[in-house]
């Protein structure tokens, strides 16, 4: 039997935009909300966001008793609290107004007003009818009039309502009705969201005029948007061919410029008005040493140019875990900007934000996506590296432990790491100071109960794939547990980490000298080897034993289907470090072996 959902409140919403010949929209919103109970406050609560480029023109609130027909509370635009977002680092012009409604009894109604001037058409909200968990949507209508001529760009995602469109006089009406919307729960599949994508056909950001039928024709209008913001003085200019004297090869000029990029100049996000979109000046970064996503790479990019190196500035929606653009959807999907380098081969790509990538290295930030490459004839869509292959994800330990009678156990460790698993060592070198490194290697240990005494940690790359070193010492205590005829080792395999599968390929392999101070012997004999194997892995354990020398060596490559569900690469994960969990026992010499000796 279907348990069934809990309604905190029921909605009737109309949302109506519409486009004038000057480029400026104006939204407005209607909605009639009946609240259950105390969880569906927040679907009535309202928040604005208002800016250079979008004014909040009008908000009128009415909560109304339904049971007396008694208004219990009016709010307009002054009623308002305003407040500017929470970050550092970054330059906004953006700000939001906020209502929240409170109340002490149910049911109640609260309906809403609001309208909104967008002065610019470059990019529409989708349409999403079901905004909360827990709320039954009775009736929802989207509203979209434009001049024909300029025309309306959508995709429609599960759908099953009506449509209608009408033209007249030169004015384009088209209106959307969903009625009666499955009631979502937190476990709901965002995939099968009812949503309408929305995009301009012409638009415009002030006198910035393009046309979005196809990708290159928004290419083409960021180029305009960025002409002749590249320029640099002529000082930084011989400074920049002075850096790469002597360097002929085209990659060792990238990396020394890159280099120089990431030593100098700070990352500040500047989102003011068309600065959203429009760059910095090359020249302004130059003096000012800081810059956006934009401003930074307009700067490489610039550099690059007085080398005699081609590049071409690249629109990607940005996010680890984020998906995919709508690539059949030519639109404003993309919120972080990156380089592109053109070769005979594989293009070089350059996240000029991060002052820890190799050139040519992106991360999860912007790998395995489409992107909008801009170039001076227009542009075209591709797509960054996945860097799923085994040189991007390789990890090699070597550990030498010495036991001692007192169940300690002495190591001394290295973890030699290619790719993306190199990038965490980067990022802990950076980041944190000595005696958090020495808590990270601690905590992070694949032995419980280390204690690091030294350690080092050293960052390198062969071309763009970044490497980390790190060695330590230290001791484990309560290494061991002895019994009357055994000794039992504590585990100390490290166990495969989700981020160790996140490109869903891993070579591992990890070896261990483990000294013994008395006769023990390997219960289970020398020699033995274990084969480990599964749906995408494969891997082996080996145990030998030569005098009072243990050799433990593990063996694991993993290629999981790029399409394999995070809950099942989740249970892929707790099926590998199962199968590898063996505790291994030494067997005490008997009394009569000693006394024949």
């Amino acid at each position: 039997m279907t348990k069934k959902v809990p309604v905190y409140s029921f909605l009737e919403q109309k949302t109506t935009f519409s486009l004038s010949a000057d480029y400026q929209v104006t939204e407005l919103q209607e909605k009639t909300i009946t609240i259950l109970s105390a969880d569906g406050l927040d679907h009535a609560s309202v928040v604005l966001m208002y800016d250079k480029l979008q004014e909040i023109k009008n908000f009128e609130l009415e909560m109304t008793d339904p049971l007396t027909g008694k208004v219990i509370k009016k709010a307009k635009l002054r009623d308002m609290g305003d407040v500017a977002p929470s970050t550092t680092d970054f330059l906004l012009d953006n700000r939001y107004k906020f209502f929240e409604v409170t109340s002490s009894h149910y049911p109640i109604v609260v309906k809403v007003k609001s309208e909104i001037l967008r002065k610019t058409n470059f990019s529409y909200p989708s349409w999403i009818p079901v905004r909360h968990h827990n709320q039954k949507v009775k009736e929802s209508v989207l509203v979209f009039n434009f001049p024909t001529e300029m025309g309306l760009k959508y995709k429609e995602l599960n759908l099953k309502g009506s449509k209608e469109i009408k033209e007249e006089g030169g004015n384009t009406t088209v209106v959307w009705t969903e009625s009666d919307l499955e009631v979502q729960t937190p476990s709901f599949d965002l995939e099968n969201d009812p949503k309408i994508l929305l995009s301009p056909v012409k638009f415009a950001i002030n006198e910035f005029q393009g046309e979005m039928n196809d990708w290159s024709g928004l290419a083409s209008w960021q180029n305009k948007l960025n002409q002749g913001r590249g320029d640099l003085p002529e000082d930084f200019k011989r400074q920049i061919l002075q850096m790469v004297e002597g360097n002929l090869d085209p990659y060792e000029k990238i990396g020394i410029l890159y280099d120089y990029l990431q030593r100098n100049f700070r990352y500040v996000s500047i989102q003011l008005g068309i600065g959203g979109w429009q760059t910095m000046t090359a020249r302004d970064v130059v003096q000012n040493k800081f810059g956006d996503c934009k401003a930074l790479t307009t700067l490489m990019k610039s550099m690059l140019e007085v080398v005699g190196i081609p590049s071409y500035y690249t629109l990607v929606y940005a996010g680890e875990g984020q998906k995919d653009i709508e690539v059949d959807f030519p639109s404003n999907q993309f919120n972080h900007v990156i380089l592109q380098v053109p070769t005979r081969s594989e293009p070089i790509w350059l996240e000029c934000t991060s002052t820890l990538n190799p050139p040519g290295f992106l991360g999860n930030f912007t790998s395995d996506r489409h992107v909008l490459v801009t170039t001076p004839d227009g542009g075209y869509l591709t797509k960054t590296p996945g860097y799923r292959s085994a040189h991007w994800n390789t990890v090699n330990t070597k550990s030498k432990l010495v036991l001692d009678p007192q169940g300690l156990a002495q190591i001394e460790s290295q973890i030699i790491s290619h790719g993306n698993e190199a990038m965490s060592a980067r990022q802990v070198n950076s980041q944190l100071n000595e005696r958090e490194k020495r808590d990270y290697l601690n905590k992070s240990s694949a032995v419980a109960g280390l204690i690091v005494q030294e350690f080092s940690i050293v960052n390198d790359r062969k071309d763009s794939i970044p490497i980390s070193e790190i060695k330590y010492k230290g001791i484990i205590q309560r290494f061991t547990q002895a019994t009357s005829k055994r000794i039992i080792l504590r585990p100390f395999l490290a166990r495969i980490t989700e981020s160790q599968i996140s490109f869903n390929t891993l070579i591992r392999e990890d070896f261990y000298e483990i000294q013994l101070l008395d006769d023990l012997q390997l219960e289970g004999g020398s020699g033995r080897e274990i084969r480990i194997e599964g749906k995408g892995y494969q891997g082996k354990l080996v145990f030998s034993q030569s005098d009072k020398i243990i050799t433990v060596v593990r063996e694991l490559s993993v290629s999981l289907d790029p399409g394999l569900e995070e809950a099942d690469k989740s249970s892929l994960l707790t099926e590998i470090n199962s199968k590898f969990d063996h505790t291994l026992t030494l067997i005490k010499p008997s009394l009569s072996t000693v006394k024949n000796e």
